[in-house]
């Protein structure tokens, strides 16, 4: 359909792109009684089928979605370069993951029964704000809403002080009747394998007694090639968790920008969500804790619907500094990312490092995670930090 021939559609919230953010926001609007009687449109090109990721994350509380979390560990550790494990000091955190596809099945499921909800399996093509609505495109629709909802996410246009590596990973599924890890105990990071391509690390996650999550992980600014994925988690399997014979069940790939871009949250009622809103921790790529306390806030702020008043970021101006100053430092070189890693949980609790990666401490808090590393590389990067501010 060209023009005038496209069907005309109003709501009082659209929500662009079906993913963690725009479900989960969904979901906990309507959940909560703020958004049972506006009328909702979802839009993505995806029915959101497939277990096309993991979300991962540390909690001490309980919080959105804890139903769905399919497996915790009580138990981390970090293994260094050199093979020294190191034993987390977690206190009352614990590790928790959630399948994409239970994420998807739970959240749509509600929605779809919902009178006020409808999607639209299509691509938004074009989305622009006035200062009393929003207007949005697809190739076969035209949709006028009061807020607009986004997490489609492009790449922004960077200014030249700005870091952008990329988080990319591949993860596999194993079953083998020859795994000694124990099953309550996870390997955050472990570093026990090549670092010439950038800060590098295997990401291992017991399910059973015979099956194991691994994901090979890279901070890097270029991507690899499938094969040197695959080549890489088969030497660890073989040389680290010494397993001659496995199935391979499951295979996910991902790449997460960490940044430390600042991504604009309002452009008059466009309310950006999820990575392009900056809630993907630019220092780490953590997401999905985040999200929810984004949306936490959305829902607070929501009034009678003429308005959404502002709120406190989640990872505010403080965080976000330290962010860039951890992708300059990376950036550098002068201080390795496995040893910059491994001397962060060697030498400060990993209790007070989720807190700080969760935008919750205290600036005394912030100097116990400062002081358990080397200063004159963070030293070197506050002060490009601080000229790229004011320049």
């Amino acid at each position: 359909m060209e023009g005038s021939l496209k069907q005309e559609l109003s709501c009082d919230i659209l929500i662009c792109g079906a993913g963690l953010a725009g479900l989960s926001l969904a979901f906990r609007g309507i959940k909560s009684g703020k958004w049972d009687k506006e009328k909702i449109i979802i839009v993505d090109p995806s029915s959101k089928e497939e277990n096309d990721k993991t979300w991962s994350f540390w909690k001490k509380e309980q919080g959105p979605f804890d139903e769905l979390i399919f497996k915790s560990w009580s138990k981390l550790s970090v293994f260094t370069f050199a093979g020294e494990k190191i034993q987390l000091d977690t206190d009352k955190y614990n590790y928790n993951s959630i399948r994409s596809d239970d994420f998807y099945c739970h959240t749509r499921t509600f929605l779809l029964a919902q009178p006020n909800v409808t999607f639209l399996k299509a691509s938004v093509q074009a989305l622009r704000s006035t200062q009393e609505e929003c207007l949005a495109e697809t190739t076969n629709h035209k949709i006028k809403a009061g807020y607009a909802f986004n997490s489609i996410y492009d790449k922004p246009l960077l200014s030249t002080s700005t870091q952008y590596f990329l988080q990319h990973f591949k993860g596999v599924i194993i079953r083998s009747q020859e795994i000694q890890i124990l099953e309550h105990e996870a390997y955050l990071m472990d570093f026990r394998t090549d670092q010439s391509q950038g800060t590098t690390f295997f990401y291992t996650l017991p399910l059973s007694q015979h099956e194991i999550f691994v994901e090979y992980t890279l901070f890097s600014k270029q991507l690899l090639e499938q094969s040197a994925y695959d080549a890489a988690i088969a030497e660890y399997l073989t040389d680290i968790l010494h397993l001659k014979s496995y199935e391979i069940l499951h295979t996910e790939y991902g790449v997460i920008p960490m940044t430390d871009h600042k991504f604009n949250r309002f452009q008059d009622r466009i309310v950006n969500i999820g990575t392009v809103g900056g809630d993907t921790r630019g220092a780490t790529g953590y997401t999905f804790t985040n999200v929810q306390k984004t949306i936490s806030r959305i829902l607070a702020a929501w009034g009678d619907g003429s308005t959404l008043k502002p709120w406190r970021e989640v990872v505010d101006a403080k965080h976000h500094i330290y962010d860039s100053i951890m992708l300059n430092v990376l950036n550098d070189g002068k201080y390795v990312g496995h040893r910059l890693f491994s001397d962060l949980f060697k030498n400060a609790k990993a209790n007070y490092i989720f807190k700080f990666l969760d935008a919750e401490t205290g600036i005394l808090e912030d100097l116990r995670i400062i002081t358990s590393l080397k200063p004159l590389p963070f030293i070197d990067a506050l002060t490009k930090v601080i000229r790229s501010k004011v320049s």
